[in-house]
């Protein structure tokens, strides 16, 4: 079925952009040749009156192919070729492609904020004594805004935190909004440590590394043995992760995420079962799943610390078979599964519920309005992502065909919303993408019709055409070259 999705899905954004080029062609009276989904041979073709409609073999990409357009001299209906028309309206056809994506996303966005709601960002846990509880934020909020930012990402509300400024946010408590400000408080580092072939018991707070109090000093002995001083005495092993996390202002709750309770029977579980315990480890929250799945894949003998000034937490790794205490219909019991069996548990999509539900808009124009702005974060997120994997800076935001066909099979197990989620946002990445002022792409030749507009003098279509197919050619490389880092990310490399 995900080979079926991925089809449809890519088949149908495609369909929408190139529809866009077709239908500006046709406005402007440019004869199209052909109206193609796919490359390669034909699968089976239509011929309409002067357009023949073909569906290729490969199903990856598409292309309108215009009289003229690939430079060619045209000698009938030569009024009809594409680089007899003005600059203007060649660039009109070559932008409706673009704009006929971003605007299909848009439209899409509205059924599934009608229907599904939209999902915002909501608190998991709040810490004691800390700022968030001090003003009141309560567990199972749904956190709607902060400093007057709709929060459709998480990294919008951290981002507003670390600037260690006091944040106005708005969050919503059953049906009711209400606002709600908090100082953030400068926390100490946190550490984060893996020790294999671990001896000992951390006990207190944590003194010194080889007798060093500077803890940061870890770094340097990464694959080394070491010895870790506690107040209450020390553990050994060799350390094979160290992470530093820097001081930073935060106002102590965690994001909210998946609850321990199944939807659906999965393995020994039942529908309404709630994980209370596994192996000691008190179950919670999400952050709890977090921990355990992090516990499953340590194995024996393995040590995981986190540690935040005085404050010390630890687990041992799990491996082999493990008891899980869940509450079944208002009674403890306990069952046994093997820790594989119970990791794709976690990694499975909708088996568990969520912590917190999607956030329904009251009225239509808050549907329409929070749609709009959806989208535009899309937009925004999109164009920063393009920018940073040509700086060659966070190239893993970037997914190639392959990585497509994971986002979309993970999707296909979350239900309808997630599918039709996906759909808006390839489209709209897809609009996006085009509008690179890179030869062979819709921007590129929007470039060159700007330059003429401009100088009023064209440049040789020939010659254009070269450009673009050198650019089709760099293009190709970069593609193999996302394809590759897909691999290496679904081979763990």
């Amino acid at each position: 079925m995900v080979v079926v999705y991925f089809i449809l899905i890519l088949t149908g954004v495609i369909m929408v952009h190139e529809l866009g080029h077709y239908l500006f062609a046709r406005l402007f009276k440019v004869k199209v040749l052909e109206f193609a989904l796919g490359f390669g041979p034909a699968v089976f073709s239509v011929k309409g009156k002067e357009t023949t409609f073909r569906f290729n073999v490969f199903p990856i990409g598409g292309y309108v192919r215009m009289l003229g357009e690939e430079g060619e001299e045209v000698v009938d209906e030569r009024e009809k070729s594409f680089y007899a028309k003005p600059a203007w309206q060649r660039l009109l056809i070559t932008l409706a492609g673009p704009l006929f994506s971003v605007v299909a996303g848009y439209v899409l966005f509205l059924p599934i904020t009608l229907h599904w709601g939209i999902a915002l960002p909501g608190v998991g846990e709040v810490l004691p004594s800390s700022p968030a509880e001090e003003a009141g934020l309560m567990r199972g909020d749904i956190i709607y805004s902060v400093n007057g930012k709709i929060a459709f990402d998480t990294a919008i509300i951290s981002k507003e935190i670390q600037k260690g400024l006091p944040v106005e946010l708005v969050v919503v408590r059953g049906e009711k909004k209400m606002p709600i400000r908090i100082a953030p408080r400068m926390y100490p580092e946190t550490y984060e440590i893996v020790l294999e072939s671990a001896e000992g018991r951390p006990e207190g707070k944590l003194v010194s590394v080889n007798g060093n109090p500077d803890i940061s000093i870890l770094k340097d002995y990464v694959n080394e043995y070491v010895t870790l001083g506690f107040e209450g005495g020390t553990v050994k092993g060799i350390l094979k992760q160290f992470n530093e996390i820097p001081k930073r202002h935060m106002i102590g709750i965690s994001f909210a995420g998946l609850a321990p309770v199944f939807r659906e029977d999965f393995s020994v579980f039942q529908w309404g079962d709630r994980i209370v315990e596994v192996e000691g480890q008190k179950i919670n929250s999400w952050q709890d799943l977090i921990v355990l799945y992090q516990r499953l894949n340590l194995g024996d003998r393995v040590l995981m610390l986190n540690v935040q000034g005085e404050n010390v937490e630890w687990w041992r790794g799990l491996s082999g078979t493990v008891d899980v205490t869940v509450e079944r219909a208002g009674k403890l019991i306990k069952v046994q599964i093997d820790t594989s069996s119970l990791k794709t548990v976690l990694e499975t999509p909708g088996v568990l519920e969520n912590e917190v539900p999607r956030y329904r808009p009251g009225n239509l124009v808050e549907t329409v309005s929070l749609s709009v702005k959806a989208c535009n974060y899309v937009l925004w997120a999109t164009a920063s992502s393009l920018k940073n994997f040509f700086r060659n800076v966070q190239t893993g935001q970037i997914v190639g065909v392959v990585g497509l066909a994971g986002v979309i099979g993970q999707a296909s197990k979350s239900g309808m919303e997630a599918i039709l989620t996906v759909v808006a946002i390839i489209t709209i990445s897809l609009g996006v993408l085009n509008l690179l002022p890179l030869p062979a792409l819709d921007g590129g030749r929007i470039v060159f019709s700007l330059v003429e507009m401009v100088t009023r003098k064209r440049l040789d279509p020939q010659i254009e055409n070269i450009i673009h197919f050198i650019g089709f050619i760099l293009l190709m490389v970069l593609f193999l070259y996302i394809t590759f880092l897909d691999i290496g990310r679904l081979m763990g490399i």
